[in-house]
């Protein structure tokens, strides 16, 4: 028999490579900063916000399991345990090895609970708190004894106590004060009565939980036939591909983007003109619009939203692609969409893409409804869960999670998941059966397999249009990318198994102001429609596009004006390739870069620039502000160092343990210079959050590292006691 453990360090200690690897994943505020050893590792595991953290993640039986540890006097033997909770042996194992693995318990034989947790759960099981001067266990069992004997209401009276809560209302009934009187109920505070832990125990029989919920409660269904085979996987087919219509309208942000709240966020007004722009419930338009804010595709200056770069980069992708990217946005945030335009408990209304709609946990409790969904439809492939039984499923996912929570939870999923294609009148689709296969994989591997689920269930589309004198055109089926772009110049008159749209001269004029091309319109036109292109139609786009243009604008944020042949030198010079400099005349170039990249840049071409404002006067460069809406966000992590990878933690965790030094971050900063490599580095603001980047190191020197910006070649100079690095 393998010695016993003396303390929560020295069970660690025992833990394999992949067991603690499974620790770390788990419970991953263990990580930052790294624990330097194994001791360290178990005096954070041990503290009281992280294992407050971790009972939050426990299912049902196992939250029976640490109630029961926190009411037994230690050390408990498992075969004392078992009866406590009501189960057998054998049901117990399995969860005594998860909270090991978690640890939160440590111990074989001699079972303890980490001490935050014993003195943190104040009412564990409903039972009160153990208090110096409540009655022992044997004149605890004499007091019950005696009242018993009162009578038969109030033997029934103490049945009935023995599971509820440990507090009661004086007033509540003649009862009270009887059971008062008999001291199985003492005064608290005001008018409320505590029964003692001790006392409580008599009356459950010596067991903490009168059993231990093993297995979570069946599902109740209901059968929801298809119409016809394969009706609701063509049905999801058609949410995913309209989905992907909603997140187009974003490109409209272009020429008119919607408000940016004071307090951050879209107004609620402008939210629902945007729905209705794009002809969508506004239930489905926010599912959708807070997955593409997820993904990082929408943004702000501080007046507008508007696109991101990474935007562009999503419009270059395939439909089948675009869909798993919104999937996976929402499927792996903590954002819930249906929060949107309910009133928090201050009471203001909660705007669309602010902070307010994140719920901690939320993820968690997603994952466990797809979970739900999904094993239900290997039983039962055409049946819909009641929502009354999916959350008493939930709640025993989650047993700490209000049941208000919990039922807006099912409700929020269910409409969700149906915006994207994911459910269908509560039965999972093919597309929602993908996606539980996939949660949890890599997001690389699970992107590749949601594009195949999509691309394998969507019919063909078509590569042909009807034309029509009045000014309509009709695709028979799901548009290829070829046709797509009609959208773009036209409104829409009716969706289903075929698009009919319009084209008038608002829509032709919008697509004008994109940069749309009416020459390649009527040349692509000409070759995918079955009749003539109509003269109407060759008239209004000759009308609009003789109007429109008149006045070129062109996005920039820094103008590099020089003459012809300096410019052409700044231009073609290596140095000067990270700006993207565009020529737009002779002697002016135009960049999106900001105006201190830009000279900076300008200095290691070997000449020298002058900053100057925009009235014309020499100015410093640093007070010249380039517009941070139309890059991408820094993603910031709360904690004082860059998350690692659980493997990698385990390898320094067990070189900290043996003795071994880490290598300084000034040390593989260096590394990186000499090697010309990027990293991933982590920037520690004022507030303890972590701003992360991936940079090229170019220099160190007087403890300020200097590096360039990966995503848009912006140099920058940090000190390096601020850098963290993963």
């Amino acid at each position: 028999m393998p010695a016993q453990p003396r303390s929560l360090a020295d069970a660690l200690r025992t833990f394999t490579d992949e067991q603690l690897q499974h620790l770390l994943d788990a419970r991953q505020d263990l990580l930052a900063p790294l624990p330097q050893g194994i001791g360290p590792l178990a005096a954070r595991a041990a503290s009281a916000p992280s294992t407050q953290r971790a009972l939050l993640r426990l299912d049902r039986p196992a939250l029976q399991v640490v109630e029961a540890l926190a009411v037994l006097p230690e050390p408990v033997r498992p075969e004392d345990l078992a009866p406590a909770v009501g189960a057998d042996p054998q049901d117990l194992a399995p969860v005594l090895e998860r909270l090991r693995g978690l640890a939160l318990v440590w111990g074989t034989e001699q079972l303890r609970l980490v001490r935050a947790l014993r003195e943190g759960l104040r009412h564990p099981a409903g039972l009160a708190p153990a208090l110096e001067g409540d009655p022992s266990d044997q004149e605890a069992a004499e007091l019950v004894e005696r009242a018993r004997r009162r009578g038969p209401e109030i033997a029934a009276a103490l049945e009935a106590l023995a599971w509820g809560p440990a507090r009661l209302e004086a007033g509540q009934s003649p009862l009270a004060a009887v059971l008062a009187e008999a001291r199985v109920a003492v005064p608290g505070t005001g008018d409320v009565l505590r029964i003692p832990r001790s006392v409580h125990r008599v009356l459950r029989e010596g067991r903490v939980h009168r059993r231990l919920a093993a297995e979570p409660p069946r599902l109740e269904a209901v059968e929801v036939r298809e119409r016809f085979a394969g009706s609701r996987t063509a049905q999801a087919v058609d949410a995913a591909f309209e989905a992907l219509r909603i997140a187009g309208t974003i490109g409209r942000w272009d020429a008119e983007g919607p408000g940016v709240l004071t307090r951050g966020g879209l107004p609620q007004r402008e939210l629902r003109r945007l729905a209705e722009e794009a002809d969508a419930p506004l239930s489905d338009y926010v599912t959708v619009l807070q997955s593409c804010w997820t993904a990082g595709l929408v943004g702000h200056d501080g007046l507008t939203w508007q696109p991101t770069r990474d935007w562009d980069l999503f419009l270059e992708r395939s439909a089948e692609q675009r869909w798993a990217e919104l999937v996976l946005g929402w499927c792996r945030s903590e954002d819930l969409p249906s929060l949107v335009g309910t009133s928090d408990a201050q009471g203001p209304v909660r705007p669309a893409l602010s902070a307010v709609t994140r719920r901690p946990g939320c993820r968690a409790r997603r994952r466990s409804l797809l979970d739900l969904h999904a094993r239900l439809r290997q039983d039962r492939p055409d049946a819909a869960a009641e929502e009354g039984s999916l959350v008493e499923a939930l709640a025993w996912h989650h047993p700490l999670v209000p049941r208000p929570v919990l039922e807006q939870e099912v409700t929020a999923f269910r409409q969700e998941a149906a915006a994207l294609g994911l459910v269908l009148a509560g039965v999972l689709s093919e597309l929602g059966a993908a996606l539980a296969e996939v949660e949890g994989l890599p997001e690389a591997e699970a992107d590749a397999r949601l594009v195949e689920a999509l691309a394998r269930h969507a019919p063909a589309p078509v590569d042909e249009v009807l034309l029509d004198a009045d000014l309509t055109a009709v695709i028979p089926g799901r548009p290829s990318p070829r046709l797509a772009v009609l959208e773009q110049w036209t409104e829409p008159v009716s969706r289903g198994g075929g698009l009919t749209l319009r084209f008038t001269p608002q829509s032709v004029r919008r697509a004008l102001d994109a940069g749309a091309d009416p020459d390649a319109l009527q040349e692509m036109l000409a070759e995918a429609s079955r009749t003539p292109v109509p003269q109407a139609l060759e008239v209004l786009l000759r009308d609009e596009r003789r109007r429109h243009g008149r006045v070129a604008v062109i996005p920039a944020v820094t103008a590099v004006s020089a003459e012809a042949e300096v410019l052409s030198i700044v231009v073609s010079h290596p140095e000067a390739a990270s700006l993207d400099l565009h020529r737009i005349a002779p002697t002016l170039a135009v960049t999106m870069s900001g105006p201190a990249a830009v000279m900076r840049a300008i200095e290691r071409t070997g000449l020298s620039g002058v900053a100057v404002g925009r009235d014309g006067t020499v100015s410093a460069p640093e007070r010249i502000h380039r517009l941070p809406g139309a890059h991408r966000e820094d993603t910031t992590d709360i904690g004082p160092e860059l998350p690692l990878d659980p493997a990698e933690a385990v390898l320094r965790i067990r070189a900290a343990d043996a003795g071994e030094t880490a290598v300084p971050v000034a040390d593989r900063l260096l590394d990186a210079i000499a090697r010309s490599a990027e990293l991933r580095i982590g920037i520690v603001d004022g507030r303890g959050g972590i701003a992360v980047r991936q940079v090229l190191p170019l220099a160190l020197d007087g403890g300020r590292l200097r590096a360039r910006d990966a995503a848009d070649g912006e140099e920058f100079t940090v000190l390096v006691h601020r850098v963290t690095l993963g």
